[in-house]
């Protein structure tokens, strides 16, 4: 579609809103950033304009992953705005978050005109630095380069999903042209492949023969429709299916045949070396840690695109739209040679590896309790470090997206800013976010953002004073616990002091009570729970291996 000829020949937009008008087309509800004093304040009153809310974070990076959330969830463009110079270095994390966990955002940077060629302060080659965690790029020098605008945008969207760069200048963005010159219109994606008839023989005669299939479930059953042609596979097929921390919730954490979670190596590797068959249902590679893949048997291979680098050469690989990949081959399909008793067993079996006892509020009992007690259709986010085991291991997911995780880059400081782009995108649903108090440091200011867009979302923070999942990798390769300790931190006197509800925990018989309260507060609310780290070396041992 064009632009409203209704508002006559000679109607005219600046750069700033023609760009916002793109956006607009894609679906885009708000932007998120940090400013500067340039183009920044240009695009702002564009959007205003347009419908289009401006979320002030405090640090880029953190914006970065609100964006990214706010896409992956609107199915849409997330964007992220920022000043040149030290604003865009700031956020090259969270753009290598998007990049790395497959999330399509336009990262927007101004730049020095051209004829200021002079000038050095703050000045460095901004698009090769974010070269390697972008898809494209594009410079704005004027308005005749606007046109070039949706197509960049459509990239960001292109599978696999990804940032991609606009550097925009005052005349890019001031300057005006009319607006009949500028189409318009929403993201074109093109269409999955169909898949090949000879292929597709070559892998039902692969699963004809499979007696003992295994089915990982990765992050690409976040597509539309794969998660149910997932399910209709199971339960012909009557296997067992394991899901990478991004696939969970892609076949039920309660459906009799979700085993649990597939980390290469621990408590799934029994049933991983009995199979005769292992499809991988949309698992990218970027979501399986770095280690030689273990398994003998023939793997099937289920994806939207193919891959550069991969951990295994799959006997036969569909590429194309899993949904329509399952059903055909589902259809005829028999059952395996799997027993619901083997089935059920191998599920207890999982579960039972994912407990680690001791004595005080534990890792397990704070991540069980808080699971118990979440609050109705509550989407969690779960920050990278050592809590993110028993986390992952006591929630069920019932859909896609009922976890927020980062697997791609796997960092640090994820799960609040996280949070609150899935509060803003998704305001229907409960927000929980789960941290380590190392991730917590890295981003703390972001509680209050979350105050300033009243975001209903609560945070709950294993406090154990230290790099807890670093510190036990240094007692598993020998070596004397140096460098791994944070001094005490109290983090519900911070939250309080960015005016969130701060509440702290140090006995198991007070942690029901304080969880509770601040799942049921009508704003941000954080429990800051005193845990013991020291059963985090058994359980990374029983789950990893």
């Amino acid at each position: 579609m064009t632009h409203d000829s209704s508002a006559g020949a000679d109607a005219s937009l600046s750069g700033a809103q023609a760009l916002v008008a793109q956006f607009a087309a894609r679906g885009v509800k708000r932007i998120y950033g940090v400013p500067g004093g340039d183009c920044s304040l240009d695009i702002i009153a564009a959007a205003h304009e347009a419908g289009i809310a401006f979320v002030l974070a405090r640090t880029e990076s953190a914006a970065a992953m609100m964006a990214a959330a706010e896409a992956e969830l609107t199915d849409s463009l997330g964007v992220l705005l920022t000043t040149r110079g030290p604003g865009l270095a700031n956020g090259v994390n969270g753009v290598a978050c998007a990049m790395l966990d497959r999330c399509g955002i336009v990262v927007i940077s101004d730049g020095y005109e051209n004829e200021q060629a002079f000038v050095s302060h703050q000045r460095f080659d901004q698009q090769r630095m974010l070269e390697p965690v972008t898809k494209g790029a594009l410079r704005v020098d004027s308005p005749q380069a606007l046109p070039a605008v949706g197509p960049l945008l459509d990239l960001a969207l292109a599978r696999p999903r990804g940032p991609v760069y606009l550097e925009v200048t005052g005349q890019g963005m001031r300057n005006k042209v009319p607006a009949s010159s500028l189409p318009v219109q929403p993201a074109r994606q093109a269409p999955l492949p169909a898949h090949p008839a000879d292929a597709v023989a070559a892998a039902s005669k692969l699963m004809a023969h499979a007696r003992r299939p295994v089915v990982i479930a990765g992050l690409q059953t976040r597509e539309a429709g794969a998660a149910q042609g997932l399910r209709d596979l199971a339960a012909a097929w009557q296997c067992p299916v394991f899901s990478t921390y991004m696939g969970k919730g892609a076949l039920p954490d309660a459906d009799p045949r979700m085993m649990g979670l597939f980390m290469a190596g621990g408590a799934e590797d029994e049933a991983m070396k009995s199979a005769d068959l292992i499809v991988t249902y949309g698992l990218d590679p970027i979501e399986l840690l770095p280690k030689p893949w273990r398994y003998g048997a023939p793997v099937l291979e289920l994806s939207t695109h193919p891959f550069g680098r991969n951990h295994f050469t799959p006997a036969v690989a569909l590429v194309g739209d899993l949904g329509a990949a399952a059903a055909q081959l589902g259809e005829g399909l028999g059952r395996s040679g799997w027993q619901a008793d083997e089935l059920k067993a191998l599920k207890s079996h999982m579960q039972a590896r994912a407990v680690a006892e001791g004595a005080g509020i534990t890792p397990t009992l704070l991540a069980q309790t808080a699971c118990r007690l979440l609050p109705q259709r509550a989407r969690i986010t779960v920050d990278a470090g050592a809590h993110m085991l028993p986390v992952m291991a006591f929630f069920d997911a019932a859909a896609p997206r009922d976890v927020l995780i980062s697997r791609g880059l796997a960092t640090m400081a994820y799960a609040l800013p996280t949070a609150i782009g899935a509060a803003l995108a998704d305001p229907s649903r409960p927000v929980v976010a789960f941290t380590g108090d190392g991730g917590l440091m890295m981003c703390a200011s972001e509680l209050a953002t979350a105050v300033q867009a009243v975001c209903k979302l609560t945070v709950v923070v294993f406090n154990d004073s230290a790099i807890a999942m670093i510190g036990v990798k240094q007692g598993q390769r020998g070596l004397e616990r140096r460098g791994m300790d944070y001094s005490p931190s109290d983090f519900s006197l911070v939250a309080q002091g960015y005016g969130c509800q701060g509440l702290r925990v140090s006995e198991p018989a007070e942690l029901g009570a304080a969880l509770q309260r601040a799942f049921a507060a009508d704003g941000p609310a954080l429990v800051d729970v005193i845990v013991d780290p020291s059963t985090y070396p058994a359980q990374l041992r029983s789950l990893r291996g």
